[in-house]
């Protein structure tokens, strides 16, 4: 025990932060938000966004320049948020909202198609190691929507105009809403085929279908039946449809926890041409559900992934320095060889085997604990 005792020791004295931070970005369709066209939907987005929590959240259908303001100050409202500088192109536009105390705005850029501007946010992680900070550049594509041999092409071209100019930084993401029918689709197959330019992954596989049963956790598109009157207009249709995706690079893909890939409203049973409350939702409150359907047609998606580096300890495994966990969890970045951890008593509370991606323990008590992954050792502060 003697590599965990002075662990300890070590936390006690060691100040620096590292900057090894699990980060949750959600993208949403907001439909045709502006100040016009709010129909009161302000309430909705804050309960739907309370309890999401996201660090990034990337929006389509921005109508006009009310809505980052609109929602730094009243819906994100747990942390500092600052929104991308709003860009007007053609029909509806994009947005990018990011907690300041995390990310810095590197910059924009508008990637102009046939239909709708593609947007290019370029964010890097704060730290007080400028060593393990990473820049994330975030892509938000609303693509042709209706499912016609026509609409397929054009979406194939809105896609190609990006891939013809997307970033060679190793962390990217395109995320947003593809109006796609199918993983074979030409505008998906642009980024996650095997002659792609530039390498993505999806998270949840390629082999869903729509309108199937089988696939009903994958949807995220209609939350409604029928239409609703005062709720931003949309379409109905019920949850049939996967049309909104993020989809990391493949440099990134291994940071990202896969089991955290959320549609929210989703309760995983095959409503099919039902709205997401018929039959009653399993998962979500009648509220919530409430929420989402006055909100959007569209339902948020988010997931968490790991940016910056955990430090390497000194030879002899005896020095790191400190994080801290406010979630109950420790959540461990992908690794060579297995990771173990143990509890200030040196009891082991779990382990994963080598993995590729990032893991997660889970339902920890606060507490200070010792992640060990061969002569490497972190100390993980856990607070609840």
């Amino acid at each position: 025990m003697k590599f965990l005792l002075v662990c300890i020791l070590t936390c006690t004295v060691y100040t620096a932060v590292t900057a090894a931070d699990t980060v949750r970005i959600c993208t949403y369709n907001i439909l045709k938000f502006s100040q016009d066209n709010e129909d009161g939907r302000i309430p909705q987005f804050k309960m739907i966004m309370d309890s999401i929590r996201p660090d990034i959240l990337v929006n389509q259908e921005v109508a006009d320049n009310t809505a980052g303001p609109r929602f730094v100050s009243e819906v994100l409202t747990w942390a500092s948020f600052a929104a991308t500088p709003y860009s007007d192109g053609q029909d509806t536009d994009n947005m990018v909202v990011y907690n300041q105390e995390k990310f810095d705005l590197v910059g924009t850029r508008r990637i102009p198609t046939e239909l709708r501007d593609i947007f290019e946010t370029t964010l890097a992680l704060r730290t007080d190691n400028p060593s393990s900070s990473d820049t994330v550049v975030i892509y938000s594509v609303h693509l042709k929507a209706q499912d016609n041999s026509s609409d397929m092409q054009q979406r194939a071209r809105e896609m190609n105009a990006l891939v013809s100019t997307i970033t060679s930084k190793r962390f990217a993401i395109v995320c947003g809403d593809f109006n796609v029918y199918a993983p074979s689709e030409p505008a998906l197959q642009a980024l996650l085929g095997p002659t792609a330019k530039r390498s993505f992954v999806d998270p949840l596989g390629t082999s869903w279908r729509r309108n199937d049963a089988a696939y009903a956790s994958f949807y995220s598109q209609c939350t409604r039946a029928t239409t609703i009157s005062g709720c931003g207009g949309g379409v109905d249709g019920g949850v049939d449809d996967r049309f909104d995706f993020i989809l990391p690079s493949s440099e990134l893909a291994p940071r990202v926890i896969t089991s955290t890939y959320t549609h929210v409203g989703n309760d995983g049973l095959a409503r099919l041409n039902s709205g997401i409350d018929v039959p009653t939702n399993k998962k979500y409150s009648a509220e919530m559900v409430a929420a989402l359907k006055c909100g959007s047609d569209h339902m948020p998606v988010y997931v968490d992934m790991i940016l910056g580096d955990v430090p390497a300890s000194v030879d002899d495994g005896e020095s790191v320095g400190c994080l801290t966990s406010h979630d109950g969890a420790i959540t461990l970045p992908p690794s060579t060889g297995a990771t173990y951890v143990y509890a200030i008593d040196g009891t082991l509370v779990g382990s994963v085997a080598e993995s590729n991606n990032a893991s997660r323990i889970d339902g920890l008590l606060q507490g200070v604990y010792a992640v060990r992954n061969g002569i490497h050792t972190t100390l993980v502060s856990v607070v609840r």
